[in-house]
């Protein structure tokens, strides 16, 4: 008996997860098409002289070993993981909890509670309210903003470092989301581990990953783009499957009809609208949400440092009260081997609250090097990347809440634009995917 044929759109995080959890089971013909010439998405790095570059994420994983993240991909099978450090995944932890610099001096802490000498007796009191709040679902008043809800509770000492923290990890402030995206967030970043770095870069999960895909008979077809998913009936070669999915290599004009019998699609809820023929019925108040859902752009800076900087830690470094820069990490004081030797790579992040990127590169650097007083003397620039409007394709903004399920049997959603509630960046989106799987699965048995 033939296997049902899975098809998996996009090689991100989400999409190579989703296949892995498929071939595992050993019950599904599994192919992921990808696009780019590279797997991996905003999740992997490439090599520039010695040094692991990423292509979007910063070489960290927020909630550690106690996020979705790591239930996810080094979970035991029993437990609904991915089993992956048998082949070499392995976290590895920041130095701290997190940190900040503020005037030119650095602060690290170990844990939640090292955090709050550095605020006002008001913010101690005021933290179980925070961590106690209901927020695991969406408050029934979307109204109220994060920065309004934050304000009537904690310092602007306070806020402003819970912002920046918003600015590096979501491309976001809190006054651009809904209050209970806000809180919830936060209780999750409170109350779990302190950051890892995977070992080997982003780059080394996306290795796993695929040495996983390769052992369960899973195929990673790059450079190939789909076009269009039509019902299968639409062409004699897929008529005993659900879908006909049109699939053109780079550098052809002209596409193939591929059969599936259900579809995750990791390329963006947009990009799956536009695929979709009309032979499926989609919601307008789904194409409505989709449609009037911004993109959110970030920009990213690379330095080469020396061994001789003051900052010696890989904890996220909060940079409050800045006008672009949420903050930077310092990945290579938990992975050397992510720089050459005696050097070490910092990556920074802001959000974009303007079109002009090229100006906003520009305001960004002025800020780095205004905060950051020993950035001139040893660092030098490596690169700047952005990502903003549709490109990478689904960076969906926190809070957007977009559906799984479009309303097409036999297809779902995963990615940046279906992180679950209050679960940030890899977090979000790993949080999302044994849902997904699982709701496949249940489509095709």
């Amino acid at each position: 008996m033939s296997k049902s044929k899975a098809l998996v759109i996009g090689a991100g995080l989400g999409g190579l997860s989703s296949a892995a959890k498929l071939a595992q089971t050993e019950d599904y013909d599994v192919t992921v098409y990808e696009r780019m010439s590279f797997a991996g998405g905003r999740f992997t790095q490439h090599d520039h002289d010695g040094y692991q570059i990423p292509t979007g994420a910063v070489h960290m994983i927020p909630h550690g070993k106690k996020g979705p993240f790591a239930d996810l991909i080094l979970g035991k099978k029993s437990k609904g993981g991915l089993d992956l450090g048998r082949h070499g995944v392995e976290l590895l932890p920041t130095s701290h909890f997190a940190c900040q610099m503020i005037d030119g001096k650095f602060q690290g802490a170990n844990s939640i509670y090292g955090v709050l000498p550095w605020f006002t007796a008001k913010d101690t009191l005021n933290m179980p309210r925070l961590l106690t709040k209901g927020a695991k679902q969406p408050w029934g008043d979307e109204s109220e903003d994060g920065k309004t809800w934050l304000n009537r509770h904690f310092s602007p000492q306070f806020v402003d470092f819970v912002d920046a923290f918003s600015n590096f990890a979501i491309s976001l402030r809190f006054d651009q989301m809904p209050a209970s995206s806000v809180v919830r967030v936060l209780q999750n970043s409170f109350w779990s581990d302190r950051p890892h770095v995977p070992k080997g870069g982003c780059k080394g999960v996306i290795d796993g990953l695929r040495k996983d895909l390769r052992e369960n008979g899973a195929r990673v077809k790059l450079s190939h783009e789909v076009t269009e998913i039509l019902p299968g009936s639409a062409e004699e070669e897929t008529k005993d499957n659900r879908f006909c999915v049109g699939v053109r290599r780079r550098g052809r004009e002209e596409a193939t009809w591929v059969g599936a019998d259900s579809i995750i699609h990791n390329g963006g809820h947009p990009n799956l609208i536009k695929a979709l023929s009309d032979d499926f019925e989609v919601g307008n108040d789904v194409k409505t949400q989709i449609e009037t859902t911004q993109a959110v752009g970030g920009i990213g800076f690379c330095f080469a440092l020396d061994d001789d900087i003051p900052v010696r830690s890989s904890g996220v470094t909060m940079l409050p009260n800045l006008d672009r820069v949420g903050g930077f990490v310092i990945p290579t004081f938990s992975d050397p081997s992510l720089a050459p030797e005696g050097k070490h790579l910092m990556i920074t992040h802001q959000y974009v609250p303007d079109a002009s990127v090229k100006s906003e590169i520009s305001k960004g650097r002025e800020d780095l090097y205004e905060a950051i007083p020993w950035l001139a003397d040893h660092g030098e620039e490596i690169c700047v990347h952005t990502y903003h409007r549709n490109w990478p394709c689904n960076r969906a903004p926190q809070g957007a809440e977009l559906p799984m399920d479009v309303g097409v049997d036999g297809i779902r959603c995963v990615g940046d634009g279906v992180k679950g509630h209050g679960w940030m960046m890899v977090e979000g989106i790993s949080a999302n995917v044994p849902y997904a799987v699982d709701e496949i699965m249940a489509g095709m048995n």
